[in-house]
C-alpha cells in the first residue's frame, strides 16, 4: 500500500507516539519511510518545536518518545525535508498571529509536515 503513493500524496499519521521493540513508530521510520515515492508529503502530529513535550504531559505520565526518534531522524538527513512545523510558526512567528490570525494562537496544534525529496 505505501509503494502505491505518488507524489503529492498524503500519508497521514496517528501512532502511538511510541519508539521501542515492534512498534509502530519504528516500522514507520526504519521500513515505511525509507519505501516512500519522492514528493510524499507525512504529516506527523503531536510534534511540539523544538522536540519536545509539554510538560503537563510529563507529568500526566505520557511518556512518548516519537518527537525525539522524529528529530534524530531528521538532522542531517537530506532525504526529506520540513514543509511546515505549526509549532516553530507560531514560537518565531507570534506577531503575525496574533494579528492576522489570532483565533489560530488558541490551540496552535502540533503538526509536522515532511516531504520526501529522493
Amino acid at each position: 500500500m505505501f509503494k502505491q503513493l505518488e507524489a503529492n500524496d498524503v500519508l497521514f499519521i496517528d501512532s502511538t507516539h511510541v519508539g521501542k521493540v515492534g512498534s509502530d513508530v519504528n516500522r514507520l521510520v526504519f521500513e515505511i519511510f525509507p519505501l516512500l515515492a519522492p514528493g510524499v508529503v507525512i504529516h506527523l502530529h503531536d510534534i511540539f518545536y523544538p522536540f519536545e513535550y509539554p510538560k503537563e504531559w510529563i507529568y500526566e505520565g505520557r511518556t512518548w518518545n516519537e518527537a525525539y526518534l522524529i528529530r534524530a531522524f531528521m538532522q542531517y538527513n537530506s532525504h526529506f525535508r520540513v514543509e511546515l512545523m505549526n509549532t516553530f510558526m507560531t514560537h518565531f512567528h507570534r506577531e503575525f498571529f496574533e494579528t492576522k490570525m489570532p483565533l489560530c494562537l488558541r490551540n496552535t496544534g502540533a503538526s509536522l509536515w515532511l516531504r520526501k525529496l529522493r
